[in-house]
C-alpha cells in the first residue's frame, strides 16, 4: 500500500507555495555505487539506478537541476560532504511546503551501506531527512536487507487502507526500502537495473497512469510498483522480493507522484489490449525493459531518441520501431508492430550461476611435427558465478587422430583440459570468455603393419578463448580456441611443443 503513499508524499504533496505558480519546490538527492566492501560482489546497475531516477524527477518530477545533486561512486566521507552541503542548500532554499527526495542504491547489510570499501550507517541519512526543513521528506533505499532503515526510525507501516482525500495538505517523513530486513534485493540483466527501481521509474514515467489523465497518483504508483517487483522476483533464485514502505505523516490528500503528460517527448502506446511491453534503446540496451500496461492507451515519457518497442505473450511477441522527437508525441499503432521472437533475475550485485555446454567438431596442431592435422571433436563446460575478475570455471576434452604421411604410424591424443578465468558479455547476447588452464594429454601411437604400441602422459599449460551466442531458447552456437606448451617425451627426453586447437559446435545453457 504504501510505495505509492510514501512516492506520493515526497513528489506530489500540495502545502504552501514554494515557486510562483503555488506548486511546492522540489528538492532531491541521489546516490549510488557499484562497489561495497572488498567481500561485496561488484554491482552493475546501482549507479545507474540513481542517475536513472533523477531524470525522471527532473523530467516528469517537477526537480529543478539546481535542486538536485547526484553522487556516484564515492566512498561514505564524500557523501556525508554531499549531504553536508545540500543541507546548508536547503536551509537556505526550502520554506514549509517544500519536498525532499532522497534515494540511494548500493550494497548494505546490518543498517549500514557499502560505499568503496566503506560504511556508511543509514541512521545518517534518516537524520538528515528528520532534521531537513522542509515538509515532506522521502528516503528510498534499493539496497539488500534495506528494510532494516525503518527500524531504526520506529515508524509504522501504512494500513491496508489507502488514505482518503480530506485536504490537500500532507506532511511528515517516509521511508521506502526495496527490501524487507531480511532479504536480498535483485537485480535484472532483462531489466537493466534494480527490479525495484526500474518499476518506480516505469510507474512515474507513465506505465502506472490506469485513468489515463497524464498524472500518476499515489494509488497506480502503489498498485503498479509493489504488484511488479514482488511478480518480477517471484520465479528468482532469491525469491519473491517484498518493498517496504513507512511513514510519520499528518494530513491526507489524493497526491499526484508525477506528470508523464506535461514531459516534452512523449510514446502513446495507441493498442487497446493489455499486456507486457519493453522498450528498447536502437542499441539494444533496456530503458524500460519491462512494463505493463493495462487496457487503453497509455502514454510514456521518453527522452527523445530511437526505440524498439516489443509487446511480449506468453509465446509470442511483436516488435516496431519509433522515434519519440524533441518535442512532441510519437504513437505507436498495432499495425506499426511486426513478429518477432521472446533472462533470470539475480541477487543485487551477483551473476546468476550458469551452465553451459559445448559440443562440436576440433581440429588442433599435431604434437609431433612429422604428423598431418589432427582431427576430432570437443565437449566443454563452462560454469559462471558471481560477478568478480576470476567467475567462470572451465573443463573440456579433447579427442583427436592422427597419422603419418608414410602411413604407418597413427596417433591418438586425448586431451582434458581445466581453467579458471572471466567470463563477460559484450554485445547484446553475446558472450566472451577467457581463462588460464592446465592439463595432460593421453596419447597413442601404433604402428598399422606391426602392431607395436607405446603410451605417454603429457602434461600442458596454456589458455582458451570462447565465445557464445544463443539462438534459440537455450541453444546457441559457440566456438572455442586454445593454445598452450605440452611437455612431450621423446626418446632423447622431454621437449616443450606448442599445442593449438579450435572447434566449433552447438552449446546449451542453463
Amino acid at each position: 500500500m504504501t510505495l505509492a503513499l510514501l512516492l506520493a508524499a515526497m513528489v506530489a504533496a500540495q502545502p504552501a507555495a514554494a515557486v510562483a505558480d503555488g506548486s511546492p519546490r522540489r528538492f532531491a538527492l541521489a546516490v549510488g555505487n557499484n562497489r561495497g566492501s572488498s567481500a561485496d560482489a561488484v554491482l552493475r546497475y546501482a549507479e545507474r539506478d540513481a542517475r536513472t531516477l533523477m531524470d525522471v524527477l527532473y523530467e516528469v518530477g517537477g526537480v529543478r537541476r539546481e535542486d538536485a545533486v547526484l553522487v556516484l561512486g564515492h566512498d561514505a566521507d564524500t557523501v556525508r560532504q554531499a549531504v553536508s552541503r545540500f543541507e546548508r542548500h536547503l536551509q537556505a532554499q526550502a520554506r514549509k511546503g517544500d519536498q525532499l527526495f532522497v534515494y540511494v542504491s548500493s550494497h548494505a547489510d546490518a543498517g549500514e551501506l557499502h560505499l568503496s570499501g566503506t560504511n556508511l550507517p543509514l541512521h545518517e541519512l534518516v537524520r538528515f531527512i528528520e532534521r531537513a526543513p522542509v515538509s515532506v521528506a522521502l528516503l528510498v533505499v534499493d539496497s539488500c536487507q534495506s528494510g532494516e532503515a525503518v527500524r531504526l526510525k520506529g515508524l509504522k507501516p501504512i494500513p491496508g487502507v489507502l488514505v482518503s482525500v480530506e485536504r490537500p495538505e500532507l506532511a511528515g517523513r517516509v521511508i521506502i526500502t526495496a527490501s524487507a530486513a531480511d532479504e536480498a534485493a535483485q537485480e535484472s540483466d532483462a531489466l537493466g537495473g534494480s527490479v525495484f527501481t526500474h518499476h518506480l521509474v516505469a510507474a512515474l514515467r507513465g506505465a502506472a497512469d490506469v485513468s489515463g489523465d497524464g498524472r500518476v497518483t499515489l494509488a497506480e504508483a502503489y498498485t503498479y510498483s509493489y504488484a511488479r517487483t514482488v511478480e518480477s522476483s517471484l520465479m528468482s533464485r532469491a525469491g519473491a522480493q517484498h518493498p517496504s514502505f513507512h511513514f510519520d505523516l499528518q494530513g491526507k490528500g489524493d497526491l499526484v507522484l508525477s506528470s508523464p503528460a506535461q514531459a516534452t517527448s512523449l510514446l502513446t502506446l495507441a493498442i487497446d489490449e493489455p499486456g507486457d511491453w519493453t522498450v528498447f534503446t536502437l542499441a539494444g540496451e533496456p530503458f524500460l525493459g519491462n512494463l505493463r500496461k493495462g487496457a487503453g492507451t497509455a502514454t510514456l515519457a521518453l527522452p527523445a531518441g530511437g526505440y524498439i518497442v516489443t509487446t511480449r505473450g506468453e509465446h509470442t511477441a511483436m516488435t516496431a520501431r519509433v522515434q519519440v522527437p524533441d518535442a512532441g508525441r510519437a504513437q505507436l499503432t498495432r499495425a506499426q508492430l511486426r513478429p518477432q521472437r521472446l533472462e533470470v533475475n539475480s541477487l543485487k550485485g551477483e551473476q546468476a550461476s550458469t551452465l553451459r555446454m559445448h559440443v562440436g567438431p576440433s581440429v588442433g596442431r599435431p604434437l609431433v611435427p612429422s604428423f598431418g592435422a589432427m582431427m576430432g571433436g570437443t565437449a566443454a563446460l563452462q560454469y559462471t558465478w558471481a560477478e568478480a575478475w576470476a567467475n567462470v570455471m572451465t573443463a573440456g576434452v579433447d579427442v583427436r587422430h592422427g597419422r603419418h604421411p608414410s602411413g604407418n604410424l597413427r596417433q591418438n591424443d586425448h586431451t582434458l583440459r581445466l581453467g579458471v578465468g572471466h567470463d563477460a558479455r559484450v554485445w547484446r547476447s553475446l558472450r566472451l570468455h577467457g581463462a588460464v588452464e592446465v592439463g595432460a594429454t593421453l596419447s597413442q601411437q601404433w604402428q598399422p603393419s606391426n602392431g607395436e604400441k607405446a603410451l605417454a602422459l603429457q602434461p600442458m599449460v596454456g589458455a582458451v578463448g570462447g565465445a557464445w551466442l544463443p539462438v534459440h531458447g537455450p541453444f546457441g552456437v559457440s566456438l572455442l580456441v586454445n593454445t598452450g606448451h605440452t611437455w612431450v617425451r621423446e626418446e632423447a627426453g622431454t621437449a616443450s611443443a606448442l599445442s593449438l586447437g579450435g572447434s566449433l559446435g552447438i552449446s546449451f545453457a542453463r
